[in-house]
């Protein structure tokens, strides 16, 4: 498996002449200087489309209550609002739904109301309000950076050759001059905010990375405002880039060309002189590589490089921990995703909690902020447990600790809780510190909201008519034209003479965007008519659309295959109980005349196609317009629409930054809050009793994956505990011996890959706390998988019945099982048989095979009364 660290070894691997060439080719290349913006020139950038990008994802970060956008084509400020982006998805949903003929009714309008912003008082206001955190963002830097790259140019010349002479030297250029792709012109290049997210992604795995990362940083410490902040943000830089054991680390010769080798250099005031160094780096040589190099190399270089850290940091478990019961999902998500993205916005909260007078709310944002960088380091590809209790410590002395110079003000109870837990430090150490800091959060994002309510209440505001795609509106209408003009004229009856009445009230029933379906347009849909089947089968009706199939089958057939088709045909639908009963689908004349012809014990084409219309007719007047009106179809047909809209490409940034659900430390915020339930929820003895037996009627090895779960936990406090390294090694034992050794197949009892467990077992001797961290992780995201399902269930049903629920599951499952394995003994007891006419030696083997079958089958046997021995031990107690 290929690793970062590995990567970085075929990028820059110690070569002091690439070194030396990569910083040379600024003489080749004109000068490129970072744009600077300030209050004169602000309104002048405005015209530029890079900074209108960059700018408007500012302005549209999560801690601002009201978002706005710059739209460039009106010159204008306007209130941000979903209303085109919803009337856009409903228009080319009528469109997808219009070419399936199935829209009753098109849209009438497309027009959409919007709110516009006196630009000059808007612009005096941005001034006042957002300017200056605009200066110190995330957005800003990269816009600074996406300029210069945009300024780029290859063209054949002698810069173009030291450029592929170094991509050479690093193993990068490709293997002949045939295969070098065409260069880019300055016409063809990278100004929108797009480019530069993929010249970012062509850095991920590898050196680029870290230093993107390390400028960026540099960046970032200029806007601290506190000294003491500043060299805490300098330690953690240090150990970052240079440690071993971070994913981050920057190649020795590299350190030592930018001056950052020895520790002494890490100083808030040199780091800036590095800067321009990095910025050479990032433009000259990986700006010029991303142009040079066809997109799909540094695509598939992205994707390898990657693989490791996302197998890691995947399985990481933040548990930002919510034990207010009145604390909605809302406001705590809003403000984990504020929390995450606060370097996007200026550090716009953290610059609230400082100015607001409350020391306890700016001490309580900057533990979160500290927080966060310390469960990352359990993503490390790499895991270095002297940095993570380092940084425990320091965490603990800095906030938790009664003398602390930034105290959070924990209960003595949560500090002697961390306490007696410091060492060994595990990622969920500071969970009840956590917990109180963000409900301290809470209270000062509380007052934000508020006093941002109005906060454009010297701007004047008025509302404007638009109208969302007006040529794909038109062409809607057009075709809708055409649509009712020749379904007009296909219109056939939907039902018989016999059943007029009834079939026109049960299509009266049927919702009026489904009426245009029909059963031949249904029977063109694999997924639907497998429901539409379904959807009889639970009513007793499926043998007539199984007759109708059949029939089309029959159609088909010839030879031997038609014979006998015709004759299972005959039997299994011209009888009494079908045909020729009382619920036949045929009136008394009509079946008649088909006993009539079918009398020679053949069924002719034309019976055939007489009894299929016949069937055709009551599948339409009947039971179609029930499936139409189910609930089910409806949800169906509604989630097929949302799935189109989400698939345009007119998709409003606001709403797309919900729910893309920014990542906190390899784990999305809804992911974090599943977390956060699920850990709850293990503690609880009742609760973990039930999400155990759940578990367990779905698959004995989800149960395992529980328990093995809770015996880490144990484990944990018994390293906490300051026992001896003989019980240690006893428990490490006895969960390797019971789910990674297990006498009982499998010997790999959890859900865990064979290479993680392999690690586990090499590794038994060791004796470190950490041993099992990985297969932790990995157990408890496929616990986190059932928890929605097992939420539903217990919600779904009184607490008094959810046991006999389970129960009942559980003996479902058993029964199931014992009923495949009857199966399978059977299966096998016939291939026995057969092959026993074999010669002596085969006879001798299968008498061996037998024995061992009947070896297992015992075996399982057993299994099952120790399995319901228990199960009545847990009911009666």
């Amino acid at each position: 498996m290929v690793t970062r660290s590995d990567a970085r070894g075929k990028f820059l691997s110690g070569s002091p002449r690439l070194l030396t060439e990569l910083l040379g080719m600024s003489r080749l290349i004109p000068d490129l200087t970072l744009p600077e913006i300030t209050s004169e020139n602000f309104e002048q950038s405005l015209s530029q489309p890079l900074f209108c990008e960059f700018f408007n994802e500012f302005l549209q970060q999560p801690v601002f209550v009201l978002p706005l956008r710059y739209d460039d084509q009106s010159s204008g400020f306007e209130l941000l609002s979903d209303a085109a982006v919803r009337l856009s998805c409903r228009i080319r949903a009528a469109v997808q739904q219009m070419r399936s003929r199935s829209c009753a009714e098109p849209l009438r309008d497309n027009r959409y109301s919007i709110t516009r912003l006196d630009r000059q008082q808007t612009l005096r206001w941005l001034h006042t309000h957002r300017l200056a955190f605009f200066l110190h963002s995330d957005c800003y830097f990269e816009f600074r950076l996406a300029s210069c790259l945009s300024q780029l140019t290859c063209s054949p010349s002698p810069h173009r050759q030291q450029c592929d002479e170094v991509c050479s030297s690093t193993g990068q250029r490709n293997s002949s001059s045939a295969e070098t792709p065409t260069l880019h012109t300055e016409d063809a290049l990278q100004t929108d905010r797009r480019s530069f997210l993929d010249f970012k992604r062509s850095l991920l795995g590898g050196p680029g990375e870290s230093l993107l990362e390390l400028w960026m940083n540099i960046e970032r410490l200029k806007t601290l405002s506190s000294t003491h902040h500043k060299s805490r943000y300098v330690l953690w830089m240090r150990a970052q880039y240079v440690w071993s054991s971070s994913d981050a680390v920057l190649d020795e010769q590299l350190l030592l060309r930018l001056g950052l080798k020895s520790a002494a250099c890490w100083q808030e005031d040199r780091l800036p002189d590095v800067q321009p160094r990095l910025t050479e780096l990032l433009l000259l040589y990986w700006g010029q590589r991303f142009h040079l190099f066809p997109s799909g190399q540094w695509r598939v270089c992205e994707s390898v490089l990657s693989s490791s850290v996302s197998e890691t940091c995947t399985h990481t478990v933040c548990t930002c921990r919510d034990t207010k019961a009145e604390l909605e999902r809302s406001e705590i998500h809003t403000l984990l995703e504020v929390l995450q993205t606060e370097s996007r916005s200026g550090f716009f909260f953290t610059h609230f909690c400082q100015n607001s007078g409350q020391q306890l709310w700016e001490n309580a944002v900057y533990f979160c902020s500290e927080l966060l960088q310390y469960r990352q380091l359990f993503c490390q590809s790499r895991f270095d447990p002297y940095r993570a209790q380092r940084t425990a410590q320091l965490l603990f002395v800095s906030y938790l600790s009664s003398g602390a110079q930034m105290n959070v003000c924990v209960t003595e109870e949560s500090r002697r809780c961390v306490l007696t837990r410091l060492s060994p430090a595990f990622e969920d150490l500071f969970d009840p510190a956590e917990e109180h800091a963000l409900n301290i959060l809470l209270e000062a994002w509380g007052e934000l909201t508020h006093t941002l309510t109005d906060p454009l209440h010297t701007v004047a505001l008025w509302q404007e008519v638009r109208y969302a795609e007006p040529e794909l509106f038109q062409m809607l209408q057009t075709l809708y034209t055409h649509t009712q003009s020749r379904q007009q004229q296909e219109r056939r009856p939907v039902h018989t003479p016999a059943e007029g009445s009834r079939g026109q009230d049960l299509w009266a029933k049927v919702p009026l965007e489904f009426r245009r379906f029909r059963l031949d347009s249904l029977l063109q849909n694999h997924t639907e008519l497998q429901h539409f089947l379904s959807f009889l089968e639970e009513r007793s009706a499926s043998v007539v659309l199984q007759c109708w199939l059949d029939g089309e089958q029959l159609k088909r057939s010839d030879g031997a295959l038609l014979e006998e088709r015709n004759r299972n045909f005959r039997d299994k639908y011209l009888n009494s109980s079908f045909l020729f009963g009382a619920d036949s689908p045929a009136s008394e004349e009509q079946q008649r005349r088909l006993l009539q012809v079918c009398a020679a014990g053949v069924v002719s084409p034309s019976a055939l196609s007489d009894l299929q219309a016949l069937l055709h007719s009551r599948l339409e007047a009947q039971w179609l317009p029930l499936f139409l009106s189910s609930a089910e179809f409806r949800r169906r047909q509604q989630h097929q629409v949302t799935e189109v809209c989400e698939q345009q490409p007119v998709v409003h940034q606001r709403r797309k930054r919900r729910e893309a659900q920014v990542c906190v430390g390899g784990m999305s915020v809804s992911q974090q809050q599943q977390a956060v339930c699920v850990r709850r929820a293990l503690q609880d003895p009742v609760t973990r009793l039930q999400f155990q037996q759940f578990l367990s009627s779905v698959d004995a090895l989800l149960e395992n994956d529980l328990l093995f779960w809770l015996e880490v936990q144990r484990y944990k406090e018994l390293c906490h505990s300051r026992c001896d390294e003989q019980a240690l090694q006893r428990k490490v034992s006895i969960i390797i011996s019971r789910f990674f050794r297990s006498s009982v197949p499998p010997a790999l009892q959890i859900h865990v890959p064979p290479d993680a467990a392999l690690l586990v077992t090499s590794m038994q001797k060791t004796l470190g706390p950490y041993i099992f961290r990985e297969t932790q992780m990995c157990v408890f995201e496929e616990l986190l998988k059932h928890w929605p399902e097992f939420c539903a269930l217990r919600s779904s049903v009184c607490a008094d019945a959810l046991l006999r629920v389970l129960d009942q599951k559980q003996s479902d499952r058993r029964r199931s099982r014992q009923t495949d394995e009857q199966s399978d003994s059977r299966s096998q007891e016939e291939e026995e048989e057969e092959e026993e006419a074999g010669d002596e030696e085969q006879n001798s083997g299968k008498e061996d095979h037998r024995a061992a079958f009947k070896i297992c089958w015992s075996f399982w046997r057993q299994m099952k009364e120790l399995e319901m021995q228990k199960s009545q031990t847990t009911s009666s107690s």
